[in-house]
């Protein structure tokens, strides 16, 4: 059986206010153009992967009017309710519109109010009912959500992918210690490029086979 049939792509975080043309975070990234570039690379995967035996899943992270949810004073979550960013039914809180084309292909997982993919979504059951064992990456951000899903997808026995070039950080530093000295504690970091060729290789050996 492909390899692709026991894999899941977490897609995190897809949504205006992280990579919109017009979202207010672009102010907070260094060089920006990078959200476009990552962008493009996560929905070539997302193409390619599409007729595959693959899930996909999209896990937005959503709070309602307000920020109720929000407690806490300091840090990112403080800053995500002071300006009023990722709101259920709001254009940034909305998926990108570049994913609305695969939405049938695309597994919806809400609930999200964290940085942990895991809580509160359904996640694992939904990945050990589809018999996922393998894990990729994508979205944002690396430092957090990225990180707080992939230890935890760890913890649970899963084998943790984490695609490099389809993940965005705030600074091009911190991406890049991320993927060389942290992620390799507890994940396997590897480019997009990767599955694109196990794509390849899956297509080229059921050409041969209906041959």
């Amino acid at each position: 059986m492909s390899t692709l049939a026991n894999t899941a792509l977490l897609l995190i975080g897809m949504q205006n206010d992280h990579f919109g043309a017009e979202c207010m975070l672009r102010s907070a990234i260094e060089a920006p153009d990078r959200i476009d570039e990552v962008k493009d690379r996560i929905m070539d995967l997302v193409d390619r992967l599409s007729p595959t035996p693959a899930t996909i899943v999209n896990l937005p992270i959503l709070f309602r009017e307000g920020h109720p949810e929000i407690n806490q004073p300091v840090g990112i979550l403080a800053a995500i309710k002071e300006q009023g960013l990722f709101v259920d039914g709001t254009d940034g809180g909305s998926v990108i519109p570049e994913l609305k084309s695969a939405d049938e292909r695309i597994c919806t997982l809400p609930g999200r109010t964290g940085f942990n993919s895991f809580v509160d979504t359904g996640l694992h059951d939904h990945l050990t009912a589809n018999g996922v064992r393998r894990l990729l990456l994508a979205g944002a951000s690396t430092a957090v959500c990225i990180d707080s899903t992939a230890r935890t997808g760890y913890e649970l026995g899963y084998d943790i992918f984490v695609l490099e070039d389809c993940t965005i950080s705030r600074t091009i530093a911190e991406q890049e210690m991320y993927c060389s000295t942290i992620f390799p504690i507890y994940a396997t970091v590897i480019n997009s490029q990767a599955v694109l060729d196990e794509c390849d290789s899956m297509e080229s050996t059921a050409s041969a086979e209906s041959s």
